[in-house]
């Protein structure tokens, strides 16, 4: 259980809904400005799954990341 795609997809339908009343529908939190790449809910799910793998360092993450190719599917 150690892959960072699994625990992520199972932590994000849990975020979505402890976020539905705070996020818009592409899962961002209203502001103005361009639409990013990547939704809020995505970037607070991968926090937590690089904390639940004990991912201290950013640059671990994104090795880790680099590696599996689950970045560019994400976006």
């Amino acid at each position: 259980m150690r892959n960072i795609e699994n625990i992520f997809n199972k932590i994000l339908p849990i975020v979505e809904l402890a976020l539905i009343d705070k996020v818009n529908e592409q899962g961002n939190i209203p502001r103005k400005g361009r639409k990013p790449k990547f939704s809020d809910v995505k970037v607070i799910t991968l926090c937590l799954s690089a904390e639940f793998l004990s991912i201290d360092s950013e640059n671990r993450l994104f090795d880790l990341l680099a590696e599996s190719q689950f970045f560019r599917r994400l976006g």
